[in-house]
């Protein structure tokens, strides 16, 4: 296997497993697939030292070819040697679930900075290191990334990682090697089953951050009210504490009383917490979720209650039911929802809080699963009075296409089809009246459009603002 002296030996400067991306000096992951003899070529054409892989060496590759029985443990082996093992140094939070992770993840990062800990994020939104921001391009990177944030992090001197971890990440090895001191479980609902194929599958991949990934000694918070989350409560060991919003008897946190939810935020009582209401400029009951969440997991890490509120006093997720516009009574919301389920969330909120009518403006993401997009349309036309069909990410499918499937689920002529997204926002928000809301879903914090294989600039927010100028 691999040695901090072999490593020494090889003259290692970095660790690659991307062959696009090795730099002179870089120690290559070859992993089995029927492309593996060509990355491996060109890895060695850009500087690579060594290829670890588990075949017999390649013609023309032995003299940089090390075999060994597993490239996924000589990779992780590796990466603990060269980033000199940052999970020992770090406590790692966790939070997973199909929706709900990012604002969750923000809550943690804003807790723990507030009881004075230095911490690094991980997540879909963005990446950052105390302070300093980098742009964020999966939910949770590769290994090699992962280690090399990490490291990165405990050279700044940051105490706690806080990381959203996606099911890929989880199936696919991405945390191997870390041992988490507490996760969390938001909630499962239809996602991702272009690649989990079922929903059982999407599930038991959840559960491995649980099962294998948590610590002997690390906490696990759970959401209760989702069937899955009450499953996976049920059968888990060890330290554990459930929350629900619905007030469930099982679940330790929950609310007494209203949870009063106006446009300005939420505010409700959990007394196995606190005696004193607590106030979020959140809104939204899937943000009550999210935030009882992250209370329970705060209570269970011991922080301070004023650490706990000042962080919900001043939290703002960007794209996650963000209010873009709210003046002259017309509120314009944008918003990630690209699930049925959150959809159905996100609209139910802001129906709540109209006095007028609602529309929504969205579409679905291309070459991913297609099975929801029918469900999408559904909801879209039972939850609004009007629904503008456009593109979102419409990446390699025909925009067209794509709406089509979406328009399979709904049966009345509450919408209109406007490929063009710009288009779209920009004749919803002219039709807006006094009272009335839009939420524009699927893209949120985004700032670009994939069309075929090319990233456009394109941010929700900007064209709300140059469309509701003109009105």
């Amino acid at each position: 296997m691999i040695s901090e002296v072999l490593m020494q030996k090889l003259g290692v400067k970095g660790l690659c497993d991307d062959s696009r991306r090795v730099k002179a000096g870089d120690l290559f992951f070859s992993f089995a697939n029927e492309n593996a003899t060509e990355f491996a070529k060109d890895a060695v054409a850009n500087g690579a030292v060594a290829v670890i892989g588990e075949t017999l060496a390649p013609e023309g590759l032995t003299s940089r070819w090390i075999q060994v029985n597993s490239v996924a443990d000589a990779r992780l082996e590796a990466a603990k040697i060269f980033y000199q093992n940052p999970f020992s140094k770090l406590k790692a939070h966790a939070v997973t679930g199909t929706n709900g992770k990012t604002t969750s993840a923000f809550l943690m990062d804003a807790m723990l900075t507030a009881a004075g800990r230095k911490v690094a994020l991980l997540g879909t939104i963005m990446n950052k290191i105390g302070e300093s921001k980098v742009p964020a391009s999966l939910t949770t990177p590769g290994l090699l990334d992962l280690y090399a944030f990490a490291s990165r992090a405990v050279e700044s001197g940051c105490t706690d990682l806080v990381m959203e971890t996606s099911s890929h990440a989880l199936h696919q090895g991405r945390v191997a090697g870390i041992q988490f001191a507490s996760g969390l479980f938001s909630n499962l609902t239809q996602d991702h089953l272009d690649y989990h194929k079922t929903m059982e599958a999407y599930f038991e991949a959840k559960k491995l951050l649980f099962t294998r990934y948590l610590s002997k000694d690390g906490v696990a918070v759970i959401n209760v009210d989702d069937s899955f989350g009450e499953r996976l409560y049920d059968g888990l060991g060890g330290k554990k504490v459930a929350v629900s919003l619905k007030k469930k008897e099982k679940a330790l946190v929950r609310p007494e009383g209203v949870v009063e939810n106006t446009e300005n935020g939420l505010k409700f009582l959990v007394p196995a917490i606190s005696a004193v209401p607590f106030e979020t400029t959140l809104c939204g009951d899937f943000n009550g979720d999210n935030v009882l969440l992250v209370l329970a997991w705060a209570k269970a890490l011991g922080l301070s209650e004023q650490a706990v509120r000042s962080a919900l006093n001043s939290i703002r997720v960007p794209g996650r039911f963000e209010k873009v516009w709210n003046r002259n009574g017309r509120h314009v919301i944008v918003d990630y929802a690209h699930t049925p389920d959150a959809l159905e969330r996100v609209l139910l909120t802001a129906r709540s809080l109209c006095r007028g009518n609602l529309s929504v403006v969205f579409g679905c993401g291309g070459d991913r699963d297609k099975t929801k997009r029918p469900i999408m349309g559904g909801i879209a036309e039972r939850f609004s009075d009007k629904a503008w069909l456009t593109s979102d990410n419409p990446r390699t499918e025909n925009p067209g296409d794509i709406i089509k499937d979406v328009l399979a689920g709904m049966n009345t002529d509450k919408f209109e089809v406007v490929e063009n997204r710009a288009e779209a926002i920009a004749k919803a928000c002219a039709a807006l009246k006094e009272g009335d809301w839009l939420v524009i879903a699927g893209k949120g914090h985004e700032d670009y459009q994939i069309i075929g294989k090319t990233k456009h600039h394109f941010d929700d927010h900007e064209e709300v603002v140059k469309a509701m100028e003109k009105c």
